[in-house]
């Protein structure tokens, strides 16, 4: 079984407030695009989990979220024993969940490959169970969502854009940047929202991440970045979730495509992607 596990960017991400928990309660706009890793996955002979990656020490196996899908679900099968393989294409700790949405097509692989008839609610769960990004990969629409990120809400989106990837191989860690917070609650998601229903480009200036302050104090090559996507004519740039992901929006075919002929060899990762709201 071969599946698509689509990275996602926040077109808009705000933090209300930090709770009693210790999480922060987010409210934001997500969208799948064409950049996925590939995950291949069929039964083996014996009982265990045996895994191969294009990337093997991405972290150790008890931390692998693939691996932790299929440890939830092994005790529902008789012979669980399973054979994966990863191909990594999505950059780590990127803003791009790379991690989450490869544990979500696990569970949706595994619900099918074990015919275990769970439903989407209940695929959700157990996603939510092992990240807070992981429940948006079961929908297939772009979504908003509340909570930690578990709380989804799709819509239909009627915006078309023209998006670039650009990522310089920086790594940075969620916990940082959510400790580090000092901006919260101001993001009108409800307008940007109806903005996106209704296809009006002008709503892209209301796109924001109130992470980009901390993210720019402490990595200040990345917000160069940006200002030079806005330079080649992007009409919008934004990091991706807590970075160091930045994509930028183009409306014109030919600003869009040099800008990826002038960046394409000045970084690890320039990538045009599609918007996978379908």
């Amino acid at each position: 079984m071969n599946r698509k596990c689509f990275a996602k960017i926040n077109l808009s991400l705000d933090s209300l407030y930090l709770r009693k928990d210790g999480y922060h309660e987010i409210d934001t706009i997500m969208a799948r695009i064409s950049l996925f890793d590939e995950l291949k996955i069929n039964k083996s002979s014996d009982s265990s989990f045996h895994y191969i990656s294009n990337l093997p020490d991405i972290c150790s196996l008890e931390d692998n979220l693939i691996f932790k899908a299929w440890n939830i679900l092994k005790d529902r099968v008789d012979n669980p024993g399973i054979d994966v393989k990863l191909n990594k294409k999505i950059p780590i700790a990127a803003g791009l969940a790379g991690g989450s949405t490869d544990a979500a097509e696990m569970i949706k692989g595994l619900n099918e490959l074990w015919k275990l008839d769970l439903s989407k609610k209940e695929m959700m769960d157990i996603g939510a169970s092992l990240g807070a990004d992981i429940p948006f990969f079961f929908e297939e629409k772009m979504a908003r969502a509340k909570g930690v990120g578990e709380k989804i809400y799709p819509f239909k989106n009627k915006l078309k854009m023209k998006i670039l990837i650009i990522n310089d191989g920086t790594e940075i860690s969620s916990a940082f940047v959510y400790k580090n917070m000092k901006d919260y609650g101001h993001i009108e998601n409800n307008k940007i929202v109806e903005g996106l229903k209704d296809g009006n480009k002008k709503i892209i200036d209301d796109f924001e991440n109130v992470m980009e302050d901390v993210i720019f104090e402490n990595y200040p090559h990345l917000e160069k970045i940006k200002e030079n996507l806005l330079e080649l004519g992007a009409n919008k740039t934004l990091v991706s979730g807590s970075g160091a992901s930045i994509f930028a929006i183009f409306f014109d075919d030919s600003l869009y495509e040099n800008a990826y002929k002038v960046l394409s060899n000045k970084y690890n990762l320039v990538e045009k992607v599609e918007l996978i709201d379908d």
